[in-house]
């Protein structure tokens, strides 16, 4: 994975918020009810393991496709007004009543019905006051009524899952809000349940919206409670959806299934580098339904590049909302972050917001050969889309001085929408990157003709990149690999030797014999600890595998016609793979929660912080598994095997 990887920083606002709340003996744990959890397990533990089976077992292969169709459908077959698997179509900002004794958090200890938190309203009455709050869930966020709300036409009900700490009862309700001091209200009535009774068993419950007018709607959900003799009470909210179906929209696919590990990564992102393997993959199998997949996600591709808030110039960020792509209010794609109630905002990535060059150069790749592997459309958008992204990179990161290559892109939030000031440069130069480029700029110059001027162009970019990777190999007779790159200014970076740099250096050329003694490397140095076909991220620290990287391995293998080495890594993947629940089908992300990379991140406000990766049910690993166990190299789907060497 690229080595800017995305950091929650808006979750430790909620999980501040959280720790200020009431003790453990204020709350009854409310019993499970419904779809079981989903648990995180070390590996091998309290799970079927697949019989081994040939490189291209394919039961293993079509539940790893299962899976990616369904992360790709999570949160289309309805509009989310709360999941903790996804971002928010409302936003829990309009408390009423005695608005002071009401806080909302996320409950992420508790007992949520489907995944690793519930959404918590606190109430804690007062001797003063109304003896009534609620919480409204507004849009646009603390919209009462200065803007439109959304148009919800089409919709029939919206379900929802609720219980509580003590038995009491509430009322839940869509529209209602009038404020005549603003232009704007509910296009709907209340719309309401009634108050009903709440208990610690968790409930479902619908509201009918048939034959209701939702073309405006500010308010799309709403909880009020009252007071019962003066007792603090919390009620919990889980899977809060409008029956609102969008699944032939251009969408991503969201690059987790959230569970237990809270270290990581973020619920409801959907990482562009993600994006680029999972059209890959698709375009890898390609049966009917996996083009159609493919397509949508070129086309949300397009769309994301085409509809920034502020940046016209061709680039995308390194990740956006999984979910809604569009902000319908403003017209632009939807960057992911949480909701912080301590601050009363929705708070983005930071590292989400910028545009490293290692995923602008994925996503390109996979634009370029969905260019050549979907039918033929009006124009050629995926081409277009490439060269605008590979214009903007060499634009904004070729650096002239020996050792030459590609810089890592842009960090940070612009300075504020249509404003681009205020992002910052990052200088370094990753191996990995260049890998990434070199390739991309292969595919580009044979696109618009090796024998033009533009073909010419993109083919010297390509050996501009190609000569910065090879600048980087440490050919010393102990250690035959690829140095992670450069720092901020020239010298190598000697500190973390990543395991891609081996692999992909491998599979980002036709010609991989000239970096298989990198792979001979990887293979001894970069195993987690006690094993030999589980490989960690960082070489020489073996604290867990990766899985991603692992099937990396196998895919090299393949590309360098061994095959038979590749035999234990793919039967360690089948066995790594889930086999039960929503996540059947996945290659977790790693072994281990919080496994190490021996990288840091480090944000605007000066605070840097390891990165690390979850156990979560990830949809790079699963597609990563899924080009190894098919034989083939993402960078070059269209070729069945590595050329005659």
């Amino acid at each position: 994975m690229s080595i800017a990887a995305v950091f929650a920083i808006a979750v430790f606002g909620w999980w501040r918020w959280h720790s200020s709340q009431s003790s453990e003996s204020d709350i009854r744990v409310c019993a499970p009810r419904g779809r079981p959890n989903l648990e995180s397990r070390a590996y091998g533990e309290g799970r079927e393991t697949r019989p081994a089976g040939p490189a291209d077992d394919r039961a293993a292969v079509d539940a790893a496709f299962d899976f990616l169709d369904a992360q790709m459908d999570l949160q289309h077959g309805s509009l989310t007004i709360y999941s903790e698997s996804g971002l928010p179509a409302y936003y829990p900002s309009g408390m009423i009543g005695d608005v002071g004794d009401i806080s909302v958090a996320p409950e992420l200890s508790r007992s949520p019905r489907s995944s690793r938190s519930s959404l918590r309203i606190q109430y804690r009455p007062s001797y003063r006051g109304q003896g009534w709050a609620g919480v409204y869930f507004l849009y646009p966020d603390q919209n009462w009524g200065q803007f439109p709300g959304r148009n919800l036409a089409g919709a029939t009900r919206l379900a929802f899952w609720v219980c509580a700490d003590h038995d009491t009862d509430a009322e839940f309700l869509v529209g209602g809000l009038r404020d005549p001091r603003f232009p704007y209200f509910d296009s709907l009535p209340k719309t309401s349940t009634g108050v009903i009774e709440v208990n610690s068993t968790w409930q479902r419950h619908e509201i009918d919206l048939r034959g209701r007018d939702l073309s405006s709607v500010i308010g799309g959900f709403a909880v009020v409670t009252r007071r019962h003799n003066y007792v603090a009470q919390s009620l919990f909210l889980d899977d809060v959806e409008i029956d609102l179906p969008s699944l032939d929209r251009p969408r991503f696919v969201q690059s987790y299934l959230a569970q237990g590990c809270p270290e990581g990564g973020l619920p409801g992102i959907a990482q562009v580098y993600d994006q680029a393997l999972a059209l890959l993959a698709f375009l890898a199998r390609g049966q009917p339904d996996d083009l159609r997949r493919a397509e949508l996600i070129a086309r949300a591709l397009v769309e994301a590049q085409h509809k920034d808030r502020t940046f016209k110039d061709g680039r995308l960020r390194n990740a956006y909302a999984s979910g809604e792509l569009i902000d319908p209010s403003f017209g632009t794609t939807r960057i992911p972050g949480a909701y912080d109630q301590e601050v009363q905002r929705y708070l983005e990535d930071e590292n989400a917001v910028g545009s490293d060059t290692g995923n602008m150069a994925w996503a390109a790749l996979a634009l370029v050969q969905a260019h050549a592997l979907l039918p033929v459309r009006d124009g050629r958008p995926y081409l277009d889309a490439a060269l605008s992204l590979a214009r903007w990179i060499t634009e904004n990161t070729e650096v002239e001085d020996p050792p030459g290559g590609f810089a890592a892109g842009l960090q940070g939030f612009e300075e504020a929408a249509g404003v681009p000031k205020g992002q910052q440069r990052k200088t370094y130069r990753a191996t990995e990157h260049n890998i990434d480029l070199a390739a991309l700029f292969e595919h580009l110059a044979e696109a618009v003709g090796p024998e033009t001027a533009d073909g010419h162009y993109w083919s010297a970019q390509a050996a501009h990149a190609r000569s910065f990777v090879d600048k980087m190999r440490n050919d010393s007779a102990e250690a035959h690999h690829l140095w992670t790159g450069t720092g901020n200014a020239t010298a190598i970076n000697r500190s973390v030797i990543p395991l891609d740099a081996q692999t992909w250096a491998v599979l980002g050329t036709r010609e991989p014999a000239g970096y298989s003694a990198a792979l001979d490397w990887a293979m001894k140095n970069c195993t987690e600890k006690g094993s030999h076909d589980g490989f960690d991220f960082n070489c020489n620290d073996g604290d867990g595998a990766w899985w991603e990287g692992t099937a990396q391995v196998a895919a090299a293998l393949h590309w360098l016609k061994r095959d038979k080495d590749a035999i234990p890594i793919l039967a360690r993947l089948r066995d790594a793979q889930l086999t039960s629940g929503a996540a059947s089908g996945a290659l977790p992300a790693a072994s281990r929660c919080a496994l190490t990379t021996g990288f840091d991140q480090s944000f605007r406000s000066g605070k840097t912080v390891p990165w690390v990766y979850p156990d979560w049910p990830h949809i790079g690993a699963t597609a990563w598994f899924i080009f190894a166990a098919l034989g083939v190299n993402p960078y070059f789907v269209q070729s069945p095997e590595s050329p005659a060497r």
